[in-house]
């Protein structure tokens, strides 16, 4: 794909129901960005609705490597942001240039369909849309650890990818599977 938006939906999550590992995992596969040399930075776009001390960290950091920042709302729909984009980027958005890949809190529930800019919504569009579950965490599921906890988000994956007829979502674990520009 030539251009790549990283959608990073409610990132911050929700630390004190989570332990060391949920709460930091999805902040060092952020990084992941930063250090790969050859990106082609000016085809990858980080769109955030959520700041907080680690996560305006790490996205200063993104942007030190040279990568852009969108800050949006909660609210505002998958055609705001492209618009915004458009004149951030200049970019000629459509889709089969442009990909989605989304990460963020809860994965079973803002990150597949609870928001306007939720996976289900982009793929709808038409959009190539991946979830990167390693940008991924769930506190909202019941469970009395975070196995259980996915456990569980996996059910609402399968359930809303159901519901929505959201059959062409990826889910890439592999931050080098993700179909991103190179220079």
């Amino acid at each position: 794909m030539k251009f790549t938006i990283v959608m990073l939906i409610d990132f911050i999550g929700h630390p004190k129901l989570g332990d060391h590992y949920t709460n930091n995992r999805r902040y060092s596969e952020l990084l992941k960005f930063a250090t790969s040399s050859k990106l082609d930075r000016d085809n990858i776009i980080f769109v955030s609705n959520t700041k907080g001390d680690m996560l305006s960290e790490t996205l200063d950091m993104l942007k030190t490597a040279g990568f852009d920042i969108l800050y949006t709302q909660s609210d505002e729909s998958i055609n705001d942001i492209v618009d915004k984009i458009k004149d951030i980027k200049g970019w000629d958005i459509k889709q089969y240039t442009t990909q989605a890949i989304i990460g963020g809190c809860n994965l079973g529930g803002c990150v597949i369909n609870a928001k306007p800019t939720s996976a289900v919504f982009w793929q709808q569009k038409g959009f190539k849309t991946t979830i990167h579950l390693p940008l991924c965490a769930e506190y909202e599921q019941p469970g009395v650890n975070a196995v259980e906890k996915v456990y569980r988000s996996i059910e609402q994956l399968n359930h809303f990818t159901k519901e929505y007829k959201a059959f062409a979502i990826e889910y890439c674990n592999d931050f080098h599977r993700l179909m991103l520009a190179y220079k």
